[in-house]
């Protein structure tokens, strides 16, 4: 799901837009393309972080050659479909018409390896992939549940490792009954939650 933001810098109208997804999903990446104007006239820019230049995924409507070239197209109103996202999409992605999509990933993922069906400890990481001048995540912005949607931090078989930047770790006896949940709250809001448990790892996006 998106969040829309609008700055305003003399008459030039910038649109950011903020999408949520995890690993293997399909995203959708928005362009204000006038509707008067082809997709022949689209490019589309993308960087993983500031410190890097941009590189160009599609040029005047045509995908350029890449190692993900294979897994990105547009649609009819020249949005950019990306399919099985991995981490290495996450990032800053900008369309001709003055639009910027964020889009920005939430994984979790376990060390050591385990077998979710034995009473073995692991340690949980909740990552949030994001474009590194979005800023780091807020304190306390990522959050662990429990079944009941109670806050997990420190108690009977949890152990809380603490947050830092857009990462979040919690030791827990795994166990095949139990799911955790780890939240990404930004603004009062959750903005996508992923579920960790013995059938692996689902996702939820909200506005």
């Amino acid at each position: 799901m998106s969040k829309i933001f609008l700055s305003f810098s003399g008459v030039v109208t910038t649109e950011q837009v903020h999408l949520y997804h995890k690993a293997g999903d399909e995203a959708v990446l928005p362009c204000n393309r006038p509707s008067s104007s082809s997709c022949s006239s689209v490019n589309w820019l993308y960087k993983r972080n500031e410190d890097m230049k941009y590189q160009q995924e599609v040029q005047r409507g045509i995908v350029q050659s890449s190692p993900r070239s294979a897994r990105l197209s547009l649609d009819r109103i020249c949005s950019l479909i990306i399919n099985n996202i991995t981490a290495e999409d996450a990032g800053r992605y900008r369309c001709r018409y003055n639009a910027y999509v964020y889009l920005n990933m939430l994984i979790i993922s376990s060390s050591p390896t385990v077998d979710p069906t034995k009473n073995e400890d692991v340690t949980l990481f909740c990552s949030l992939l994001r474009y590194r001048s979005s800023g780091s995540c807020p304190d306390k912005s990522l959050l662990w549940l429990n079944e009941t949607g109670s806050e997990l931090t420190e108690g009977d078989g949890y152990k809380s490792g603490g947050q830092t930047g857009c990462v979040s770790l919690l030791t827990v006896n795994l166990q095949s009954s139990r799911r955790f949940t780890c939240q990404f709250v930004e603004g009062n809001e959750v903005k996508i939650e992923a579920q960790y448990g013995s059938e692996g790892m689902k996702s939820y996006s909200y506005k």
